[in-house]
């Protein structure tokens, strides 16, 4: 069996597409999946399958959140494996968030086209050119890191701003939240 870990994008915020964790467990467990874990409200879970292609599992959660609770979410699964290579790719320390710095993980569902990173690479550079933030990005692989120094709702590079402009399905984690996530994946 694989460890995964699923991250579902927009439950449990503003009072829209409430999910409670023990229902979304108890979910997962009747979708045949084994050691099921969730971590926080936003929609983290950690489970094993014998599935071994990603797109299956992220089509199957999203029919059973979808059948039990009334509305589709986003879902974006990665393996243990390719959790631990996220964060040890992260180009940026992983900061002080008692300073307001901290590093975040905007996960892609499928790579951009050139043309959109070259459009993401180019805001880049005029924000960095044009006002006084110190906020950064690089993008490696599926996955966009953030380092941000004023807020995330604030930062240029937020998902919301990410998502629109590369057109592809995205969600995001500080990097306190995907080792909390790695270290319960452990098992």
């Amino acid at each position: 069996m694989e460890t995964y870990v699923c991250f579902l994008r927009g439950i449990n915020v503003g009072g829209n597409k409430i999910i409670p964790m023990t229902d979304l467990r108890r979910l997962f467990e009747k979708l045949g999946f084994g050691g099921v874990k969730t971590y926080i409200q936003s929609g983290n879970v950690v489970f094993r399958s014998t599935e071994r292609k990603t797109s299956s599992l992220e089509k199957k959660i999203i029919e059973g959140i979808k059948n039990k609770f009334g509305f589709e979410v986003n879902v974006i699964v990665r393996s243990l494996r390719e959790l631990q290579g996220v964060i040890a790719s992260n180009p940026f320390a992983p900061g002080n968030s008692s300073l307001g710095v901290r590093t975040y993980f905007t996960l892609m569902l499928q790579v951009p086209t050139r043309e959109k990173l070259a459009e993401l690479e180019e805001l880049r550079r005029l924000s960095k050119k044009g006002t006084s933030t110190d906020d950064d990005l690089k993008v490696i692989g599926s996955t966009i890191y953030v380092s941000c120094h004023k807020g995330w709702s604030k930062s240029p590079f937020n998902s919301s701003v990410t998502e629109k402009l590369l057109k592809v399905e995205t969600t995001s984690r500080n990097f306190e939240t995907m080792k909390k996530l790695e270290e319960i994946a452990k098992f």
